[in-house]
């Protein structure tokens, strides 16, 4: 059995991350999908809008209709309050599944600081595939691989491209205007909670 791993701060999930798991889903139907939000992600040490348990509903609320028994939400690393590593994540993998493949997979977007990643190339070695999801460069143009990579290890699949990212749904939200990139109970769950006080706070 193939194992996949999707992982990042979603913060908050839109529906570019369900992008990312249809087209995995689809293009992986066999394997088993782990997508695993975050809390402290190494690269945006600087703090999040949301509190953990506030992702983890939004997750939950946004990925409605996709997960099953092989699309999974993982709380390997929301349950963290310290720093999370992807390595870590996928080693906890292996050991869950020691006689399957384990894949990694990222958003273009990710390929240029790849190796600023703890351990990353350790990454490299434990994994079968990187498996990137265009998001910037539209079908069938080559994606730039960086040299950190060796080409054997590199899929990229050949989705349409859906440009939007969480930075840019925050900015949209806290700035009062509609999006179309969040499904309704998410929007609702997200303005509902930016509209408290206490931030942190659970919803």
């Amino acid at each position: 059995m193939e194992v996949l791993f999707f992982g990042g701060s979603f913060n908050p999930p839109h529906l570019g991350h369900r992008h990312v798991i249809e087209t995995i889903s689809k293009s992986y139907p066999k394997a088993l999908l782990y997508i695993c939000p975050n809390f402290v992600s190494p690269l945006k040490e600087d703090g999040k809008e949301f509190s953990a348990e506030v992702i983890w509903k939004l997750c939950i609320t946004e990925f409605e209709g996709l997960l099953s028994k092989n699309v999974i939400l993982w709380d390997e690393e929301i349950k963290k309050q310290n720093t999370s590593y992807t390595i870590d994540s996928l080693k906890t993998l292996q050991t869950l599944y020691p006689h399957s493949k384990i894949s990694l997979v990222i958003g273009e977007d990710n390929l240029g600081s790849f190796d600023k990643w703890k351990s990353y190339l350790e990454i490299l070695s434990i994994t079968e595939k990187i498996i990137v999801v265009r998001r910037n460069t539209p079908y069938p143009k080559d994606v730039p691989i960086p040299i950190v990579f060796p080409p054997s290890k590199v899929k990229v699949l050949s989705n349409p491209v859906l440009p939007i990212s969480s930075t840019e749904i925050r900015q949209i939200i806290q700035g009062n205007f509609n999006t179309e990139y969040l499904l309704p109970k998410t929007k609702e769950l997200v303005l509902k909670y930016l509209t408290t006080t206490n931030k942190g706070g659970s919803l």
